[in-house]
């Protein structure tokens, strides 16, 4: 197996168990502030070289109101709706529902906003639509196998979906190359977690170490930098097949959430992610036909898929 098609596949992981580590830090004690404040305050810090080199005061090359546009829909809002989702949802609920219902909303607002006709697989929509009803059954009536309210953390992750398929469909059509819209989201987020540093910081601080250490490395590192650069880089040498291991992002996550966490599977979940995951796959296939045939007259395109899986 060659070096992108492996890559392509450490980043699947990496996005895959992002709710698991979310909901590990909620057993821990963290609140979605917490993980989200040491989660900017890694990420921010590690980006503000690169924006400083990009021109920060013109906002990286991306323009200040493009450039808030994404901040408002990547940063810390998205973060908490994220993250905040775990502390009411499973996590396989979170690994589920963010990735099916990101490439929905994405073809949503691309043909009835933007008017481009993104061609994808029916039969996909329907799998995905499927899984989800499955998933979303099983927050609402599976008693003792989701905790009680799982349709709120539901709902969040639905929202999140909503707010990052905004970012990449604008990211796409506004040709913005994704690690200056990575850097400038980070900064400006750094920014956030330092005015509420001194309200927040007390109490975050005085949880365990080892938790936000934890946060702080995966969201703050692996997440929200190296994931995405990784990701652009396998994306230069695939194309758009690299969008195809996606789909092993929710395998990956409902596997650790039963291993790491031993949250319950009951058969409805896994016929879900069966579907979401299939669903994943035909839809892929839809766009990776489409930008096969278009793909020599918007090479950027493609790479500002990657964005800040923030």
């Amino acid at each position: 197996m060659n070096p992108p098609i492996l890559s392509g596949i450490l980043v699947a992981l990496i996005w895959g168990i992002q709710p698991v580590i979310s909901r590990y830090g909620y057993q821990q004690g963290l609140t979605p502030y917490d993980a989200t404040l040491v989660r900017y305050l890694t990420s921010g810090l590690l980006m503000l070289p690169y924006a400083w080199r990009r021109g920060l005061i013109g906002a990286c090359g991306v323009g200040w109101r493009r450039g808030l546009v994404l901040f408002l829909l990547s940063g810390p809002l998205f973060s908490l709706l994220l993250i905040g989702g775990v502390n009411y949802a499973p996590a396989s609920h979170g690994a589920l529902i963010h990735p099916a219902l990101t490439p929905l909303f994405g073809m949503a607002i691309s043909r009835f906003v933007f008017r481009q006709h993104e061609r994808i697989s029916p039969w996909g929509v329907l799998l995905l639509l499927a899984g989800l009803v499955l998933v979303g059954l099983n927050g609402i009536l599976a008693s003792g196998l989701a905790p009680a309210g799982a349709w709120r953390g539901d709902l969040m992750f639905v929202l999140s979906a909503l707010m990052w398929a905004w970012y990449l469909v604008l990211n796409r059509n506004w040709q913005v190359a994704p690690l200056d819209a990575v850097a400038l989201t980070q900064v400006l987020s750094l920014v956030c977690t330092l005015v509420a540093l001194p309200w927040l910081g007390e109490t975050t601080f005085s949880k365990p170490l080892p938790a936000l250490a934890l946060q702080s490395a995966y969201h703050g590192l692996l997440v929200s930098i190296l994931s995405v650069a990784l990701f652009n880089w396998v994306v230069a040498r695939l194309g758009v097949r690299a969008l195809m291991l996606n789909a092993l992002s929710p395998l990956f996550g409902v596997a650790a959430s039963a291993w790491v966490l031993q949250e319950p599977l009951p058969v409805s979940m896994m016929v879900g992610a069966v579907a979401i995951v299939a669903g994943l796959g035909m839809a892929l296939r839809g766009d990776r036909a489409q930008s096969g045939q278009s793909g020599q007259q918007h090479p950027r395109t493609r790479t500002s898929q990657g964005g800040d899986r923030a």
